[in-house]
């Protein structure tokens, strides 16, 4: 009986052993995958301020030469004054690249991506609204840097996007700028005639939290920039821009 009672607490001294050793190194095994996450998002974050202060690039070869590679890779997309610096990637849905990197992993920021409705191969044809997605991260990284419209001067500042496919280069001017919830639809593609188009884009520009000399005209291609606004309920915060013909 003696000689039972030492067997059990053995096995039982084994067992606690083991489950100890098992807690640990999932402890360690966490802090690690932890650890890399955020040094992988402190690496791309570095990467992204770098690209931004080179100016004069060709941002239609760069996204030529990622799309031999990557057929997904759209455009470039490039707020000068900002980290916002990166190509844009499409797929036949908006779910592909939300959590999910170009290589399809699994990350938590995913990819800019432009909404699958859009297309970009004659990007001069009317009636055209173009919609690019970024995560904010909460660091400068992805579309973040989109909630520094929310002050006035930088609104001011920064009036310019850039913005390459595969098939030309092109520049948009800001017009509006402004936080709001999904109740507002501001990323409708289907208009029946330009009139109705002409009303929505109006329609924009009056959400605007800053007012801007900036016409707008039924005729105008407009691009969407659109992020997460976390001090609201379901919050967004959208930069609308025209293409300008210089």
């Amino acid at each position: 009986m003696l000689k039972t009672n030492l067997s059990n607490k053995k096995i039982i001294i084994i067992l606690i052993s083991v489950l100890v050793v098992a807690i640990i190194g999932f402890i360690i095994s966490f802090f690690l995958s932890r650890n890399s996450f955020f040094n992988e998002e402190s690496e791309d974050k570095s990467k992204v301020i770098t690209d931004s202060k080179q100016e004069n690039r060709d941002l239609q070869k760069e996204i030529s030469v990622i799309n031999e590679t990557y057929k997904d890779a759209k455009a470039w997309i490039k707020v000068p004054g900002t980290s916002i610096d990166s190509p844009v990637y499409q797929s036949d849905n908006n779910d592909r690249y939300l959590r999910n990197d170009k290589d399809n992993a699994q990350t938590r920021w995913g990819e800019n991506f432009l909404d699958y409705r859009c297309n970009i191969d004659n990007i001069n044809k009317e009636k055209q609204h173009y919609i690019v997605y970024g995560h904010n991260t909460e660091i400068d990284s992805r579309f973040t840097p989109l909630l520094n419209y929310k002050n006035e001067d930088f609104f001011k500042e920064h009036k310019y996007v850039e913005f390459a496919t595969l098939n030309g280069s092109y520049k948009f001017e800001v017009f509006s700028a402004y936080s709001t919830s999904t109740d507002f639809y501001y990323i409708d593609t289907t208009f029946r005639n330009l009139d109705e188009f002409g009303n929505y884009i109006k329609s924009l520009k009056e959400k605007s939290e800053y007012e801007t000399n900036v016409e707008i005209t039924r005729e105008d291609t407009i691009l969407t920039l659109s992020t997460c606004d976390y001090d609201i309920a379901d919050g967004r915060y959208v930069v609308h821009a025209k293409l300008i013909n210089e």
